[in-house]
């Protein structure tokens, strides 16, 4: 790849850079994924960064697959389904099922927009 491109992802430098970005993501939602699992926090960050993942890698595909593949998504699904499991209780009863559904939404989202797109 160029050092200069017309685009962000056909130039290494804004390559690299946005790889940094997704990068720097990953990293946060590992540690805050490790925190809430350890101390039950009721915090939702894990879907949150996943969100902000999959629209990156909307944009740019090539960039997020360097770095989050389907065994990083299955990694944090396990993790949230950990969470919830442990801190359901925590969570006001009359967002608990809205909480579950919406996760649910985004790994699926992010399994056929990101994922599927990368398998074809």
């Amino acid at each position: 790849m160029p050092y200069w491109g017309d685009d962000v992802d056909q130039c290494d430098f804004a390559f690299d850079s946005v790889g940094a970005v997704i990068y720097l993501i990953i990293e946060r939602m590992n540690k805050d994924v490790d925190k809430v699992l350890e101390k039950s926090y009721p915090e939702q960050s894990m879907v949150a960064y996943l969100t902000c993942l999959r629209l990156i890698g909307e944009r740019f595909p090539k960039n997020l697959s360097v770095h989050f593949r389907k065994k990083h998504l299955k990694d944090v699904k396990s993790a949230f389904e950990n969470w919830y499991d442990k801190v359901s209780d925590k969570l006001p009863s009359h967002l608990r099922a809205d909480i579950l559904r919406k996760a649910q939404e985004e790994f699926a989202l992010f399994e056929e927009r990101i994922l599927k797109q990368h398998e074809g």
